[in-house]
């Protein structure tokens, strides 16, 4: 019996130090779907329209789009043809959406003027700047050639939740530089551009054919 109590006591300690240690940060499950490889192939020359607001939301819509717009690019996989400022061939389609159902005829219209393969609509579901930060994204993009949606991504990102922490952590590490900031992976948490940004990337990195 003397011998023991040294035994489990060490036990113990392990098991201890076992909880204490910190999970590794991980990629957080976003809710996204991308059709088949033969419905996604003619989709390449594609429009970002600014994106609508949910009632109540108070956001900058034209930094969600421009970062939208930014991770798209960086994809290489689309063209991504810009919207002129005094363009409003966007404002049907945006209402439409607003109740539910798109609109056809502004869809053919915008897709016929500019050449279009696909249009990208997004809605942001809620927002908040202060900390700590919160994103929701509601996107969709469609097909012209198919009218069908070919990609479509929901995702919510509250650093209040644990799962969003542990994924802001993993995208700094895997994808930004060390500039020496001693604020490290906060400093996202701290500025609404950088925030947007890494949801942005987060919500485009679904796009992944096989």
């Amino acid at each position: 019996m003397g011998r023991a109590f040294p035994l489990v006591a060490i036990l113990g300690l392990g098991a201890l130090t076992g909880c204490q240690l910190q999970r590794p940060h991980r990629p957080k499950v976003v809710n996204s779907y991308l059709a088949e490889p033969e419905d996604l192939a003619s989709v390449r020359r594609i429009m970002v329209l600014p994106f609508a607001a949910e009632a109540g939301v108070l956001v900058d819509r034209n930094r969600v789009r421009d970062a939208f717009v930014t991770e798209l690019q960086k994809l290489r996989r689309f063209e991504v043809v810009p919207l002129a400022d005094e363009a409003r061939e966007d404002d049907q389609l945006n209402a439409s959406l607003a109740h539910g159902r798109l609109s056809t005829d502004a869809i053919v219209a915008l897709c016929e003027r500019y050449a279009l393969d696909g249009l990208l609509v997004g809605s942001i579901t809620s927002w908040r700047a202060y900390t700590p930060p919160h994103l929701g994204l509601r996107t969709q993009l469609l097909s012209v050639h198919s009218g069908a949606c070919v990609w479509a991504v929901d995702a919510i990102y509250d650093t209040a939740d644990r799962s969003t922490i542990s994924d802001l952590q993993h995208y700094v590490t895997h994808t930004q530089r060390d500039d020496g900031n001693l604020h490290g992976w906060e400093m996202t948490m701290l500025s609404p551009a950088k925030f947007t940004a890494y949801v942005a990337h987060r919500c485009v990195g679904t796009w992944v054919e096989g």
